[in-house]
């Protein structure tokens, strides 16, 4: 696999020579079209119970801070088929965004995954959108933790450089994994064809282990497993006659090389190495030895932190060798740590802590606090450091990335450096970089929600041209707004950088009043609801080892049937009576809020009778229903009138004020609106909250929402968009307020999350208090963010009765 790639690179580079363009210039064009994104979600929890609400905060990163390019981001949660089962749209601010799913209560227990991406993450490749899973505990399904019964090794070798030359000392990696694609525990001896033992080896850390070979001509070895009795045959590659030998380890101040190569060719001898990160060159060292034998140090103490990929050249810009390295100055850390204030696990009790923040921050954090009883695992195997300086450059599957941001011992360095040589390139390959990659943009990031199409006059094909245009917005959670556009000579219209969601109903009109024409119009396509081609998922989820999860498992079974069971409890023998409301009550409560829920002089229920369906214009009706009520029209110019006494103005009667869904608004934009797509109107003879206590009275108008809205046959038109999805907020009991019963069980697993707290200070402390349920005897608090400039926080702790000093 390796010998092909770096032929298909040397054919592509011979190319690239003739043309003229070196391997460097070629990545700077890349680097301009195609920039890294990455995305990392932090969820409340790893597991869930069927029926509960899963939350989590985005971030997104390219360059080192946080993503810019993006402003919609898809998350789709997917079960072991690949069918997408929620899918939620986001919009990004800042680089970050919010969201959660509904886990229906239907769901079978199991693994599922989230898959989370933008458009623009696909421009390159989709394998390299963020993935993870999450264990759902629901109905039962007995093979959740059902190992294959036939067991099996696969054991992957990977050659220092990328081959194995012939004549040189060769440095192989290898990574050992059972029949579920987890890392298995090996040792075993390396042999010739004749069968001579050569040295014997062993897996050091998740599988993943190295040895030396020198390989002689005419060759072949292969490895055998101590303990399998089948005595299976594990092949190394293919050895290459000529090339070169890279050997790099770690290094005080980066990393030391020593590349072996033969005299007597100069189309394999080292003329130059690179060294790229994120689509950016970071290093070029010219050889101007061609000995045998090169060494030197790759300085890497001034880069930022991350996946270094350094290829090595000949003179005429064809790769000889490749190695990845990973490069750690801990420059991303956002020095954090957790002072306690207060820790109480009594049942409902408050809990105090602060975060406290070193040195000037800008930017956000979200927080969860709950209870770790419930954890599948002892600890979280990924995190906002490992997603995005790790695997999410690494294609296919890392067993428990965080481990390798848990110390600085050497331990962890030597098996964060096998992670490197057990993963090949993959985000970046040369032979991708043809002219074709660098004009292509199959997607589009089109900055939110874009609203675009062509109005026409209704029954005709002549367009509406160059015109004013009314667009009303009525959102599926209550929000409403305005837009005034004007159409260009063909009747079409554009308006970008738009902002709602759910199902939204959109009203557009024209705004001329009694000269408004019936208008028709066509919207050019979904500009947010698109689908896009992904790959499948593996063909496997990771296996759960049932040894570690049994107990947690027993305690969401227990919760889960308890919860089902308090679900299908009826109350039997028991009379409830409660007065019903009337039709204009629910009217009320369903459409006005604050000062406007106050007595009216006059309510007009419009959903629950059709009398203003005949009007096009809703003062036209008004003006027939309510006697006091007169509209002045002079060209375009509406003035109402309430008449209720004499005036209070010597400059004669004092128009009303208007209110469109309790903002105010002129009367020349409510003149546009038909009487069926009306509610509800509340007149008011005086009113606090207007300018001058509406000395000429109040006239409030809502527009309907929901199931109340109607077809219209007016002379506007009225469209139905999906925006983005609905973001809720998190619930958490105050129980200083007694709202609850005490004697109510509280068995929240989730006790707080807090995903949208802002930073803006120097050395700031963040207080967050939380109140405990009534079971939970420790807390688990995990704090994750980032900071305008990239740096980011990552706190895991449990807490217990001995944690009272800060840490």
């Amino acid at each position: 696999m390796k010998r092909g790639w770096f032929l298909l690179l040397s054919v592509f580079l011979y190319g690239l020579e003739g043309q003229g363009q070196k391997p460097e210039e070629v990545l700077a064009r890349w680097s301009e079209t195609t920039p890294i994104e990455k995305v990392y979600l932090h969820f409340d929890r790893d597991n869930y119970l069927a029926g509960e609400t899963a939350w989590f905060k985005a971030y997104l990163y390219s360059d080192y801070q946080p993503d810019t390019i993006s402003t919609s981001l898809y998350v789709e949660l997917l079960n072991e088929s690949s069918v997408i089962l929620s899918r939620k749209i986001l919009p990004v601010f800042f680089g970050n965004t919010t969201g959660q799913f509904e886990l229906p209560d239907s769901l079978s227990s199991g693994s599922y995954m989230v898959r989370a991406y933008s458009p623009t993450m696909l421009r390159v490749d989709a394998d390299f959108i963020y993935k993870r899973r999450i264990y759902i505990y629901g109905k039962k399904n007995n093979t959740v933790l059902t190992r294959p019964k036939e067991k099996m090794t696969r054991i992957e070798f990977f050659p220092e450089g990328g081959n194995i030359v012939n004549g040189f000392e060769n440095t192989i990696a290898f990574k050992a994994t059972d029949e579920n694609g987890l890392p298995a525990t090996i040792s075993g001896i390396l042999k010739n064809e004749n069968g001579k033992e050569l040295t014997s080896l062993s897996t050091y850390h998740d599988g993943m282990g190295m040895f030396s070979l020198m390989q002689e001509e005419k060759e072949r070895y292969f490895v055998t497993i101590n303990g399998d009795t089948t005595a299976k045959k594990y092949y190394l590659p293919e050895k290459i006659e000529k090339g070169i030998s890279v050997t790099i380890i770690p290094h005080p101040q980066g990393n030391f090389f020593e590349i072996h190569q033969r005299t007597n060719d100069p189309a394999y001898q080292a003329a130059y190495m690179i060294g790229q990160m994120q689509h950016h060159l970071v290093f070029r060292k010219n050889f101007t030895s061609t000995n045998e034998e090169i060494q030197g140090v790759i300085n890497t103490k001034d880069l930022h932190s991350g996946i270094l990929q350094v290829t090595f050249f000949n003179k005429n810009g064809i790769p000889l060798a490749e190695r990845l390295c990973f490069v750690n100055n801990k420059e991303y850390v956002q020095p954090a740590e957790l002072l306690m204030d207060t820790i109480q696990f009594s049942r409902k009790a408050k809990n105090r802590f602060r975060v406290l923040l070193k040195d000037t921050v800008i930017g956000t954090i979200s927080v969860a606090i709950t209870d770790p009883e419930y954890d599948l695992l002892p600890a979280r195997q990924e995190n906002i450091f490992s997603t995005l300086l790790l695997t999410a450059d690494l294609k296919g599957y890392v067993h428990n990335p965080a481990y390798y941001f848990s110390g600085d011992n050497d331990s962890v360095q030597t098996a964060l450096d096998l992670v490197m040589m057990t993963n090949g390139w993959r985000r970046f390959r040369w032979n991708a970089l043809s002219e074709k990659s660098f004009s292509e943009n199959r997607y589009v990031d089109l900055s939110y929600i874009t609203l675009a199409g062509k109005v026409s006059l209704r029954d005709m094909k002549k367009p509406y041209a160059e015109k004013p245009l009314l667009l009303l917005l009525l959102g599926a959670d209550s929000a409403r707004s305005m837009q005034m556009i004007n159409t260009d000579k063909q009747g079409m219209f554009r308006l970008d950088s738009m902002l709602f969601f759910g199902t939204t109903r959109i009203f557009f009109s024209d705004i001329r009043g009694k000269k408004s024409q019936y208008i028709d119009v066509n919207l050019s396509g979904d500009s947010l609801n698109r689908a896009f081609f992904l790959p499948a998922l593996e063909s496997k989820p990771p296996v759960l080892n049932s040894d570690l999860v049994t107990p947690s498992l027993s305690k969401l079974a227990y919760d889960y049937e308890a919860i089902s069971k308090a679900n299908g409890t009826l109350l039997e023998g028991i009379t409830l009576k409660v007065k019903k409301k009337t039709l204009l009550q629910e009217m009320e409560e369903k459409y006005v809020s604050g000062m406007f829920a106050g007595d009216a002089n006059k309510t007009i229920d419009l959903v629950n009778s059709n009398d203003a369906d005949v009007y096009q214009n809703i003062f036209d009706y008004l003006q027939l229903r309510v006697p006091s009520l007169s509209v002045s029209n002079e060209g375009f110019e509406y003035s109402i009138y309430y008449r209720q006494g004499f005036a209070v103005s010597s400059l004669g009667n004092i128009p009303m004020i208007l209110y469109l869904n309790e903002i105010e608004t002129d009367a020349n934009v409510i003149a546009n609106i038909p009487g069926n797509q009306v509610a509800m109107v509340k007149i008011f003879g005086s009113f606090a909250g207007a300018t001058g206590n509406g000395a000429g009275g109040v006239l409030a108008i809502y527009t309907k929402q929901g199931a109340d809205i109607t077809s219209s046959n007016s002379a506007a038109d009225i469209k139905k968009y999906t925006g983005y999805s609905l973001i809720k907020d998190f619930y958490a009991p105050d129980y200083s307020v007694n709202l609850v019963p005490p004697e109510k069980a509280d068995h929240r697993i989730t006790l707080d999350w807090r995903p949208t707290i802002s930073v803006n200070h120097i050395n700031p402390g963040i207080p967050v208090s939380f109140y405990n349920n009534d079971r939970s005897k420790k807390f688990k608090v995990i704090v994750e963010g980032m900071t305008l400039t990239g740096k980011m926080v990552c706190i895991e702790k449990i807490i217990s009765f001995s944690d009272k000093k800060p840490f």
